[in-house]
């Protein structure tokens, strides 16, 4: 018990130096960043065990991709750079190859962190910058080890702006939570998924996770997203000391809810279909019953399940959220003769 509080202070602490940017942050040539970081920039390479009748059984590389140091044993990437992957390693700007013991991922916001099975020599993590304080127009540096057929080009640099900000994720890559992403005009190229984007400080703001290419007939030139730091920061520390992220829930299984702003008489308005209440569970707890159509959050009116989570993750566990529901449904999905409106304080839990 004690060697865990010691790993989990000690990673809170890690945490902590990581995000402790001056409040007045030095700028750099862009030559000089580059120096800074580029060691910890890494390739991330996502293993599979095949087999053949002609070779038998042989380990190759599914994919290769870019990560992102952020301690001397923990590398951050995209969840989809380590989907279905048989084991993970990586490879430094030096040289050095190291497996990743464990990997950790957060499907919902496509991050995973990969545990190394040893620290890395050499190797300076990265320091995080506040993403909210990044402005369109801003510098744009992106790190990574973008890929041309079999020909890995290591710790590529690639200069431009920040283009826009709070970009909606929403049908959008590999996202099932809402996103607020950075879009940036450098190059992002086939494998720079992961890889860094920093500001002219060498602080990193983002991790890239999406670039526009050939859709529909229509090219999109330097066109790239990253995922901003301050979300980052939010499920790095839980993926670290935990393996998962521990977010406040209400205890509801719940699906998008297509119908009118208000109810009329043969529907209920859109909202989110509580399909599944853990009678234990904090709304169960507070009254929610199967079938409730949750049309409020906290004060703000909710259609969507990304609606929904990017408020229940402002919250933390213990907040007390007042929450409306439409109740016209019976235990069978029928409709009720007599809907209402009904109000519940739920206390958020973290729940297993």
């Amino acid at each position: 018990m004690k060697n865990r509080t010691m790993k989990l202070l000690a990673l809170a602490l890690t945490l902590a130096l990581l995000t402790m940017g001056t409040a007045r942050a030095e700028t750099l040539s862009v030559a000089d960043v580059y120096e800074r970081v580029c060691r910890s920039v890494v390739q991330v390479r996502n293993m599979a065990e095949t087999w053949s009748p002609d070779n038998g059984a042989t380990v190759e590389m599914a994919l290769s991709a870019s990560g992102v140091v952020i301690a001397e044993d923990f590398v951050l990437t995209n969840w989809h750079v380590v989907y279905e992957a048989d084991y993970m390693e990586i490879e430094t700007l030096d040289g050095q190859i190291v497996r990743a013991k464990d990997v950790y991922t957060d499907e919902s916001l496509d991050l995973a962190v990969l545990a190394l099975s040893e620290p890395l020599k050499g190797v300076t993590p990265v320091t995080m910058g506040d993403s909210t304080a990044v402005r369109t127009g801003d510098l744009a540096i992106s790190i990574g080890y973008p890929v041309l057929e079999d020909i890995v080009f290591p710790a590529t640099l690639t200069v431009g702006y920040i283009s826009g900000l709070n970009r909606n994720s929403e049908n959008m890559g590999n996202f099932t939570r809402d996103v607020p992403l950075i879009q940036f005009d450098a190059a992002l190229n086939n494998g720079g998924s992961g890889g860094g984007l920093f500001n002219a400080a060498g602080e990193l703001i983002g991790l890239s996770t999406l670039k526009g290419g050939l859709t529909d007939d229509i090219v999109y030139e330097n066109l790239g997203l990253a995922i901003p730091t301050a979300t980052i920061e939010r499920v790095a520390g839980d993926l670290m000391a935990y393996g998962v992220v521990k977010r406040p829930r209400m205890g509801v299984m719940v699906s998008d809810l297509d119908g009118p702003e208000e109810p009329i008489r043969t529907y209920p308005p859109a909202g989110l279909l509580a399909s599944e209440v853990d009678p234990d569970g904090p709304a169960g707890q507070a009254g929610m019953e199967d079938y409730d159509v949750i049309v409020e959050f906290d004060g703000v009116r909710v259609h969507t399940f990304n609606e929904l989570s990017a408020l229940l993750d402002t919250h933390a566990a213990g907040d007390v959220v007042r929450v409306k529901v439409y109740r016209c449904l019976d235990e069978e999905g029928y409709l009720i003769d007599n809907p209402e409106y009904i109000e519940m304080d739920i206390t958020l839990g973290i729940l297993d």
